[in-house]
C-alpha cells in the first residue's frame, strides 16, 4: 500500500475538504483528488462523498479509517526502528499533555537516558483528547495523564498525588477575593472541577478559559489575576514571590496515572520506564514539601 495514499485520505478525512487537505500536505488539490481516486480503485470502493462545499466519508471510509490510521502509526513506527543508532535496541512513545511534561516528564527523560541507554525515547505533546486516541490507536507506549479512563483495553497505574494550589499575582488575598479580580479557569478535567464546584460553587466570573495550564501562568505573571495551578509547576515562581499561594484556599489533589495498552509486546521495559516516572514525581514532590 502506498503509504502517500493513505496519508492522504486521512487528512481528508480530518478536514472534511481537499483544498484544506491539499494545504496541509503541501499538495495542490488535483494531486488530492487523484490520490483518493486511485486510493478507491485499489479498494474497490468508494471513500468519500462529494458535495459542493464538502466531502464526507462513507460506510466504506469510516470502516477504513481506522485500518488507515494504525497502517500509518506501524510505517512510522518502522520508520523510527530502522533509522535507531546502533547502541539502541527500542524506542519508546511517550505521550503526556504540556502541563505534565513541564512538571516532571523532562527529568524521566534524563533519568531513562541514563538507565535505558539502550531505549531511544520519542516524546510527544497532546492535548487531552488526542493523547487518548494515539494510545488506543497504537501510536503511543505511555501515556501520562491527570484523568484515566476505565477501559479493558488499558492498563493504568497511578504515579503520585500532586497538589494543585490557588495562586494570585497579590499577596495576602482571600479565596474569595481571588475568585473576584481576574480568576482564569483551567480545563484540568472533570475530576477537578467537580472538586473545584465542591468548594466555590459555580456561580463565579471567570476572565478566560483555557486549557494550557502555561498560559494561565503567563497571563498572571504579565497581567496579574488568579488560577488553580499545579505545585511542581509553579514552586520557583512562588520561591522568588512572583506569585503567592492563596492561604485559605483549598488545596485539591490531583492524581497522575500512566496508561498502556493491556498486552504491549514492550512490557518489561515500559514496566521499568513507569517506576522511573514514578519515583521522579515523588522525588520533585519530597522536595517541594
Amino acid at each position: 500500500m502506498d503509504v502517500d495514499l493513505i496519508r492522504t485520505f486521512i487528512q481528508v478525512a480530518k478536514t472534511s475538504h481537499f483544498r484544506k487537505a491539499a494545504e496541509q500536505l503541501y499538495l495542490t488539490q488535483s494531486a488530492v483528488s487523484a490520490r483518493i481516486k486511485l486510493l478507491e480503485e485499489r479498494l474497490g470502493v468508494k471513500l468519500f462523498t462529494r458535495s459542493k462545499h464538502q466531502v464526507s466519508l462513507t460506510t466504506a471510509g469510516v470502516r477504513f479509517l481506522s485500518h488507515a490510521e494504525q497502517l500509518l502509526s506501524g510505517w512510522n513506527r518502522a520508520c523510527q526502528e530502522v533509522r535507531l543508532p546502533e547502541q539502541a535496541d527500542s524506542t519508546m512513545v511517550t505521550g503526556a499533555t504540556d502541563t505534565i511534561w513541564n512538571m516532571f516528564l523532562i527529568d524521566w527523560i534524563i533519568e531513562i537516558n541514563r538507565l535505558q541507554p539502550q531505549t531511544m525515547i520519542r516524546a510527544e505533546l497532546f492535548t487531552g483528547d488526542a493523547l487518548m486516541t494515539s494510545l488506543l490507536d497504537g501510536s503511543l507506549d505511555i501515556a501520562v495523564m491527570f484523568d484515566a479512563p476505565a477501559l479493558p483495553r488499558l492498563q493504568i497505574e497511578e504515579l503520585a498525588a500532586v497538589p494543585f494550589v490557588m495562586v494570585a499575582s497579590q499577596d495576602r488575598l482571600m479565596a474569595a477575593e481571588a475568585i473576584q479580580t481576574g480568576f482564569i479557569e483551567v480545563n484540568w478535567g472533570e475530576s477537578f472541577a467537580a472538586a473545584f464546584h465542591l468548594h466555590f460553587g459555580s456561580m463565579y466570573p471567570v476572565r478566560l478559559n483555557t486549557s494550557v495550564g502555561k498560559v494561565a501562568l503567563e497571563l498572571i505573571l504579565k497581567t496579574g489575576g488568579a488560577a488553580y495551578l499545579p505545585k511542581p509547576m509553579i514552586m520557583p515562581y512562588l520561591q522568588q514571590q512572583k506569585i503567592f499561594q492563596v492561604a485559605d484556599a483549598p488545596v485539591i489533589m490531583r492524581p497522575v496515572y500512566t496508561a498502556q495498552l493491556a498486552g504491549s509486546n514492550q512490557l518489561a521495559t515500559v514496566a521499568e520506564a513507569i517506576e522511573i516516572m514514578r519515583v521522579c514525581l515523588t522525588g520533585k514532590l519530597n522536595d517541594q514539601g
